[in-house]
């Protein structure tokens, strides 16, 4: 955005929305150097175990509660007013408490990759949904 450009707002509220199916991603906010997707999640619901390579990543929970899980820490719990940072090259997970709806939202760089564990090993599952970013 340059000093021409019109500010822009979104009522993260009224944007979210939710799936029986799975977790709803989808963008809501973009510039040419940030890019801010939002994470709907239903009780119970995850979003698989990946990691961002070379980008780090910063969650910010709108709503509810659940867990941060890691390949390689212990889990994190977060809940509504949570500012989180994952720092690249970590695996992690996100799961929605089982009694509860989840609303985050996440800030990342144009053009973030993401893998998961399987990709590390050259074994790609086409059966697996792909994250945004994720190669495939």
């Amino acid at each position: 955005m340059g000093a021409q450009d019109a500010p822009r707002r979104i009522n993260v509220a009224e944007a979210a929305h939710f799936s029986a199916d799975a977790r709803v991603n989808e963008e809501i906010m973009a510039t040419p150097g940030l890019v801010t997707r939002m994470n709907c999640y239903e009780p119970g619901q995850v979003t698989p175990m990946h990691m961002h390579p070379e980008e780090d990543e910063i969650l910010y929970i709108v709503e509810g509660a659940g867990v941060v899980g890691f390949a390689e820490r212990e889990d994190l719990p977060v809940r509504a007013g949570d500012l989180v940072c994952l720092p690249s090259d970590q695996f992690h997970r996100i799961t929605a408490g089982p009694d509860t709806r989840m609303v985050l939202i996440y800030f990342m760089k144009p053009d973030y990759k993401s893998a998961r564990p399987a990709d590390r090993d050259g074994a790609d599952d086409p059966a697996i949904d792909r994250l945004p970013g994720e190669r495939v």
